[in-house]
């Protein structure tokens, strides 16, 4: 149980001195947009690698830590507390490898060279896509939906006056 919590302790403290250090070295989200950001899929393809790297990754390696001062506090809570997170620390490496800074430079001069994406990978860029085009058309209804609100008020105060 102690070598458990050490390890725990020793990775977060380490995570955190080495996320430190590569975060100066990597380009930020706006510096992608700007060097590969040619096209529509291409902004996608960096969207869903921010997205997963930093929402999916970092939310579930947050519970080891947590679960990890339950466990000094309420033992028997916090054994099986851990024993719940530790998988979802473990994919959340995963996923924080997987959405890699190196991996989003490889896909991109991949697909801006060849036009290529994986099948997998191409359904996730289709739907994200799709989720993007249906949120911009409710935009564009909710607006003119305001703009024919705000009309009809001034037409009824025209009638009024």
């Amino acid at each position: 149980m102690k070598y458990l919590i050490t390890l725990t302790l020793i990775l977060c403290i380490s995570n955190l001195s080495f996320a430190a250090k590569k975060q100066h070295k990597y380009l930020s989200y706006e510096q992608y947009i700007e060097k590969y950001g040619a096209n529509q899929t291409c902004v996608t393809i960096i969207d869903l690698f921010f997205n997963k790297r930093n929402l999916s990754g970092i939310g579930q390696m947050s519970f080891l830590p947590t679960t990890s001062v339950v466990a000094i506090i309420i033992p028997p809570i916090g054994i099986a507390t851990m024993a719940i997170s530790t998988p979802l620390f473990v994919n959340g490496l995963l996923v924080r490898h997987k959405y890699s800074h190196k991996n989003l430079v490889i896909a991109l001069e991949y697909y801006q060279n060849k036009k290529l994406l994986s099948e997998k990978f191409k359904k996730e860029i289709t739907k994200a896509i799709q989720d993007n085009n249906k949120n911009a058309l409710e935009l564009k209804r909710e607006e003119k939906l305001l703009a024919l609100k705000q009309i009809n008020k001034s037409n009824s105060i025209l009638i009024v006056e």
